[in-house]
């Protein structure tokens, strides 16, 4: 999973960025990329029951994109369409930052967190709109000579183009599975996830500045969590023991990499299969819904290819029996086939032709 940081300068952006990506388990290069392993505590639990040499979590890719223009930017330019479009990559989803921390912005100007929060799907739109009016300017240039597929594509971005020009999102409209194909080809950026940051302030009056914003993510259908990063930040200096008793002192339950980790992986719509053997204990990701098979192939494409049938074992059966012997005397495994829709959580033991 790749997940975008975006955010006006001041939002607190890269203060998320240090508190997603951490210092010990993180590995960040110049660019502004960086590899996490994901926490979970099953794989901690699966590899104490079954002692394998070694564990590797889950990783989530974040990238800390450039700050986005903001308020009174104008509306934008091809060379800003460029550098989103490259900055994005191939991020799964965007996570937008917005600060709801003190009075006024960084311009100095009164702070206003849902106009920034607009500002930045703003210019997001923007952007797309330019690619698909670049695309649709390319098409109608071939006067006659269009194909049959043009002229359904041009119907398609129309659509698109009109939607974006009214400030909507992609990700708003109801389309046909062909045509969110074809719309996957262009790199869209508001058809892809968006996750709000509301990033408070330490002083508890200061989360009212995020209630006007809070209600417009709701409206917009947008997914929303509430941080203090500034808080948190300090607490991951604290000892382990100590920071869920800060924390929670300030209303919170878990830290914010915690719940910004779960936050993204809701978004996507994403569970977490094991496998475990005598070298290595593992967690993968998938989308759920996810077949038997096709967690097969994530692991390696031959176990795809040679798939005979898939052992499994729930966590919470593994959890409550404590050890293997148990599993086997209880009969807690069972055997599924190549279209079964694998179950977050589910250790999975792959049988496979060669």
């Amino acid at each position: 999973m790749k997940i975008g940081l975006v955010g006006l300068p001041g939002s607190g952006k890269s203060t998320v960025f240090r508190l997603l990506t951490g210092h010990s388990d993180s590995t960040r290069r110049a660019d502004g990329i960086a590899v996490v392993q994901v926490p979970d505590p099953r794989l901690d639990r699966i590899f104490q029951i079954y002692q394998p040499k070694k564990m590797t979590y889950a990783e989530l890719t974040v990238l800390d994109l450039l700050a986005a223009k903001g308020r009174g930017s104008g509306e934008g330019s091809a060379e800003g369409a460029l550098h989103w479009v490259k900055a994005a990559g191939d991020a799964d989803a965007f996570a937008l930052v917005v600060q709801c921390f003190g009075h006024v912005d960084y311009s100095g100007a009164p702070l206003d967190a849902r106009a920034d929060l607009e500002a930045v799907l703003l210019e997001m739109a923007l952007t797309d709109l330019e690619i698909v009016e670049g695309r649709m300017e390319r098409i109608e240039a071939k006067g006659r000579k269009r194909e049959v597929t043009e002229e359904w594509e041009l119907h398609v971005l129309g659509q698109v183009r009109d939607h974006l020009a009214k400030g909507g999102l992609v990700a708003q409209l109801e389309l046909s599975e062909d045509k969110q194909k074809l719309l996957r080809g262009f790199g869209l950026l508001t058809a892809k996830p968006l996750l709000v940051i509301l990033n408070i302030g330490e002083d508890e009056a200061e989360e009212e500045r995020a209630v006007d914003a809070r209600q417009f993510a709701e409206q917009a259908g947008l997914a929303h969590v509430t941080v203090c990063a500034r808080l948190d930040e300090e607490v991951a200096e604290l000892p382990a023991e100590e920071q869920k008793q800060f924390l929670s002192a300030y209303g919170f339950a878990e830290p914010a990499r915690e719940r910004l980790i779960k936050a993204a992986y809701r978004l996507l719509d994403t569970i977490t299969f094991f496998t475990v053997n005598n070298n290595e204990a593992r967690a993968w990701t998938v989308p759920a819904g996810t077949t038997a098979v096709e967690a097969a192939g994530k692991i390696h494409s031959d176990m795809a290819a040679g798939f005979i049938r898939v052992e499994v074992i729930p966590f919470q059966a593994l959890d409550e029996a404590g050890s293997v012997a148990e599993i086997k005397k209880q009969n807690l495994s069972r055997i599924e086939g190549r279209d079964y829709i694998v179950q977050d959580g589910d250790i999975l033991q792959v049988r496979f032709s060669r």
